[in-house]
């Protein structure tokens, strides 16, 4: 039992290092779930999974071929077992060791990661956003050291690209209202609204991590003049903002009218 234990550990290392070098090697879905900067820690210890499952596999293989031919030359030629060394039916051959199966049950640890070579999970999406709390408003701008809208193009009507992120940052935060007018670009997923906002629009989201999935947080922008579109399908927008009347730290999610609307597919990086 305890070598077969050992051995579907060891396939269980094997697995996981070389799903770990798949989405590192082969595909670049390791952004799904870390920053790409994780590229370089997740390589190098796929290889040494790879390398100590297989160097566990191969030793348990060998073991358990030095017992067999152990067994067969402890056999006499006529076949009959030698006094002393008796099998019981329990399977003890009188050494202290048994030859009988583990449950099949110790292979099961193998399918979670045999389940990741075939249905590999995505990247969160808008039903993460439902159950992710938002950013959240962020300090006065005096604590802040915000300093304003930085590069606006000198025409208004020139496209302002900004991430999702930087777009709420500033109008959270633009008291002098320097956004307002200016036309910006914006990249990400439909959500369906939710709370007081159903039925006023839709939002625009994306999700921002410092270092992995677990620790994403949401930013996101209310869209009120296009109809709703399926959840998770990516558009480029080019719009304006609708400030608030009161203080721009009161509003939970910010307006954004939409002058032209662009679906996309999901970037190589879905995170922010």
């Amino acid at each position: 039992m305890v070598a077969v234990n050992r051995m579907a550990q060891g396939l269980l290392l094997v697995l996981v290092g070389v799903a770990t070098l798949s989405v590192t090697l082969v595909g670049d879905q390791y952004v799904n779930y870390v920053k790409p900067f994780f590229f370089w820690m997740l390589m190098p210890s796929g290889v040494v999974l790879v390398l100590l499952g297989g160097g566990l596999v191969f030793a348990e293989l060998r073991a358990a071929r030095a017992e067999d031919r152990a067994a067969l030359g402890a056999v006499p030629a006529g076949g009959a077992t030698p006094a002393g060394h008796d099998h019981d039916p329990e399977g003890d051959d009188g050494h202290g060791h048994s030859h009988d199966h583990a449950p099949r049950s110790a292979w099961l640890l193998l399918l979670p990661v045999v389940v990741v070579f075939v249905v590999a999970p995505p990247a969160l999406g808008s039903y993460s956003v439902s159950t992710t709390a938002g950013g959240g408003a962020p300090p006065e701008a005096e604590e802040s050291g915000y300093a304003g809208v930085s590069d606006l193009p000198d025409d208004a009507n020139t496209p302002h690209e900004m991430s999702v992120q930087e777009f709420v940052m500033h109008a959270w935060m633009d008291e002098d209202r320097e956004l307002e007018g200016q036309l910006v670009r914006l990249t990400g997923f439909a959500v369906p609204p939710e709370g007081d906002d159903v039925g006023e629009g839709w939002y625009l989201a994306r999700l921002q991590m410092a270092c992995c999935a677990a620790d994403a947080i949401v930013n996101k922008v209310l869209i009120t003049n296009e109809p709703e579109p399926d959840p998770d399908t990516w558009f480029t927008v080019e719009g304006y903002w609708n400030p608030p009347d009161g203080e721009l730290s009161d509003v939970s999610v910010h307006q954004f009218e939409v002058e032209t609307i662009e679906d996309v597919d999901s970037p190589p990086d879905p995170y922010e």
